[in-house]
């Protein structure tokens, strides 16, 4: 068992079997062209071949593709698996013009009543019915091909400044040069002066690279806004939704929930402020400080160790999924240069397998996260028996099994302490969590939608600052210390960076508050919940969020339903709060 993950059953290098695979899938995606570009006779079998040659390439596409990008991931000067990248978006940008002349195709059907004569458009009529509506905002096929083209230029490659950015930003701490991610996790050490210089020695290096990241971010906004308005959009909002299979009035409740429990957060942070010395709110450099008796620094075997327990508590399968992911060294563990900041899983449905980025320190939070991307992995080896179309949540539901296990993970925590002080170190490490994605994506969603609105013109790096500072205010209230915010917020996240997905922060949120009325149900009835669990999760890759709530007899287009998981979070907070005044 390594601490680097072992990417042999993808690919051993771009070697002559990735050459092969690579041309074989230059080969399907022209047959596939071909075929779609045929005049055909019988509707129902061209839709059949059409959805054959979909699976085949849907296959191939995301084992070549994976392999490149985890290895850029670990490497963001990997130039040759950057080149793979560009070059399988090529070939599958080859498609773009027969995609959209099929697409067109779709509008003109009953797509039930051909669901009614074939089986395998019975079994992918979601998928079907939402490129059918999606087709109403295609442009011509030759506007099309030109914009797939153009973006590998533009969007694209504004989004690798970004990531090339952070990655090989080093930070002089406490006398070492660090990595843009060792320093951001110096936010969770127990040294508050430590804490305070990486802050602001964090601050102060971007001042090296904002103008061009602010010019990154700004032209990739504002290609949105122009795509959109061309396709027929209202906004960028309105496209995330129909990616996201979900309605916007699912949305509104969610976030006019998450606003109406905004005092009771800054309540915490004001707690946890005065706990720690500050009389004026909480400076952000001490959001993630530990605070109770359990500072220990755990080992990645220990963190291991609770996971593994963890999920034995609520399952034997999903206690055996992770030492599978453990044992067969799918997961990339410690930060170093080069590297990608932050986590996250990449599932490979077509092996029955994952893989797990982490940036491991030893923090609590760490192991929290751990807990997290194994949900992300456990969803994955759920869906890998669904059909290949049939790989991809939206991303809403991408959340779903991610949470919960940071739910199981947390009350096993809580379990094993018994100590208040203890129990307020497991309790607030939580409630940093759920401040970040309840709070701090609130501010995001905010940020977005303001620089989405003005995106018309280019966007200097001081009005983004602002309008972070502006956000982080008006979702924190005065829970945090308003002289010691975090104007570059948006520079950190590479959620912003990608033209095909904006608003990738509400999702996190939508996760979060649906984990927890799902944990609520499963601590009401756990038998009935763990035999409907995996189906839940199955049914997240086919059908809209709405419906797959409606499954476990959830309303989520019910403000009450938000307000409901909320309250959970709530405990905790009010438990805190008494804890932190002991």
């Amino acid at each position: 068992m390594g601490t680097t993950w072992n990417l042999d059953d993808l690919y051993t290098g771009f070697n002559e079997t990735y050459q092969k695979d690579l041309e074989r899938l230059d080969n399907l995606v022209k047959e596939s062209i071909i075929f779609l570009n045929k005049k055909h006779q019988d509707d129902v079998a061209y839709i059949e071949q059409a959805l054959t040659h979909n699976e085949e390439i849907t296959i191939l596409a995301r084992t070549l593709g994976s392999f490149a990008s985890l290895k850029s991931s670990v490497d963001v000067t990997n130039n040759e698996a950057l080149g793979y990248m560009s070059k399988i978006s090529a070939i599958m940008r080859n498609r773009t013009a027969s995609d959209v002349k099929f697409d067109r195709y779709l509008t003109t059907l009953d797509l039930d009543d051909f669901a009614s004569k074939s089986s395998k458009i019975k079994l992918y009529l979601h998928g079907l019915k939402h490129d059918q509506k999606e087709a109403k905002h295609l442009l011509s096929e030759k506007e099309e091909v030109l914009y797939a083209k153009l973006s590998e230029l533009s969007s694209r490659s504004w989004s690798q400044i970004q990531n090339l950015a952070t990655a090989n930003l080093t930070i002089e701490v406490g006398g070492k040069e660090l990595t843009f991610s060792d320093v951001r996790n110096l936010a969770y050490s127990n040294d508050q002066k430590l804490r305070k210089e990486a802050y602001e020695k964090e601050l102060k290096a971007y001042e090296k690279v904002d103008d061009f990241v602010a010019l990154a971010l700004t032209n990739i906004k504002r290609e949105v806004n122009t795509m959109n308005d061309l396709r027929g959009y209202s906004n960028a909002l309105e496209k995330t939704l129909i990616q996201s299979n979900m309605k916007k009035e699912t949305l509104d409740a969610m976030i006019e929930a998450m606003k109406t429990f905004r005092p009771h957060f800054a309540r915490y942070l004001k707690a946890k402020a005065k706990y720690l010395g500050h009389s004026n709110g909480l400076p952000w450099y001490d959001m993630f400080a530990p605070v109770g008796k359990l500072d220990k620094t755990y080992t990645y075997d220990e963190a291991k160790s609770l996971v593994t327990n963890a999920f034995n508590s609520f399952s034997p399968k999903l206690g055996n999924f992770a030492q599978k992911a453990f044992l067969n060294d799918w997961i990339d563990v410690y930060p170093k240069k080069g590297k990608r900041g932050g986590a996250f899983c990449s599932n490979q449905p077509q092996l029955g397998q994952s893989r797990i980025m982490l940036n491991f320190t030893g923090a609590l939070d760490n192991v929290s996260t751990l807990a997290h991307e194994l949900g992300h992995g456990y969803h994955g080896d759920i869906i890998k028996d669904n059909a290949p179309l049939h790989w991809s949540y939206s991303m809403p539901l991408a959340e779903t099994a991610s949470i919960f296990c940071e739910a199981i993970m947390n009350d096993y925590l809580l379990g094993e302490f018994t100590d208040p002080k203890d129990r307020l170190s497991i309790l607030e490490t939580g409630l940093q969590g759920d401040t970040q994605v309840i709070i701090d994506i609130l501010s995001r969603f905010m940020f977005e939608s303001k620089v989405l609105e003005s995106a018309s013109r280019p966007i200097s790096k001081d009005e983004m600052k602002s309008w972070m500072l502006d956000a982080q205010k008006e979702a924190y209230l005065d829970g945090l210390e308003h002289e010691n915010l975090h104007p570059y917020m948006w520079l950190v996240k590479g959620h912003y960076y990608s033209a095909g997905l904006n608003f990738y922060n509400f999702p996190y949120a939508f996760g979060l508050l649906f984990g927890k009325g799902l944990y609520a149900q499963y601590l009401k009835d756990k038998p009935k919940f763990i035999k409907n669990y995996d189906e839940l999760l199955a049914l997240t890759t086919k059908a809209d969020a709405e419906d797959v709530a409606l499954s476990m007899g959830i309303d989520i287009t019910s403000k009450q339903f938000w307000l409901d998981s909320l309250e959970m979070i709530k405990k905790d907070i009010d438990e805190v709060i008494q804890l932190l005044s002991l």
